[in-house]
């Protein structure tokens, strides 16, 4: 399976869906599927690779370990990170009512099949 089928098939599983992508640590999103045209995933991006390695940073500090997953709840949508390998995590936006769990549950088993191809 690869990414585009790994992203999509996230969306395509959870009607609250808006967007995934896979990101690099730099900011630099490799892939994307979205249902939202208005979804600027570039932007996530970019700015949640540095809240990810800050929150890296700080896990390590106070002997939590590394970040394997963040999530994000505002009052339109959720976003969940989830790392996929040191260089590269995966960003799920939501709906602010749809099932968390599921979103989780779907990112972590994509973000398994991806960690393969990278």
């Amino acid at each position: 399976m690869g990414m585009a089928d790994a992203l999509q098939g996230v969306i395509d599983d959870l009607d609250e869906a808006r967007g995934a992508a896979l990101v690099g640590m730099d900011g630099i999103v490799v892939e994307e599927r979205k249902h939202d045209g208005q979804l600027d995933l570039q932007a996530l991006g970019a700015e949640f690779s540095g809240l990810l390695r800050t929150a890296g940073k700080l896990g390590d500090s106070v002997g939590f370990g590394g970040i394997l997953e963040l999530v994000t709840s505002a009052e339109r949508s959720v976003v969940v990170l989830r790392q996929v390998t040191a260089e590269y995590f995966l960003i799920l936006v939501i709906q602010a009512d749809g099932n968390l769990g599921k979103a989780r549950f779907l990112l972590r088993r994509a973000g398994a099949q991806l960690k393969t191809e990278l």
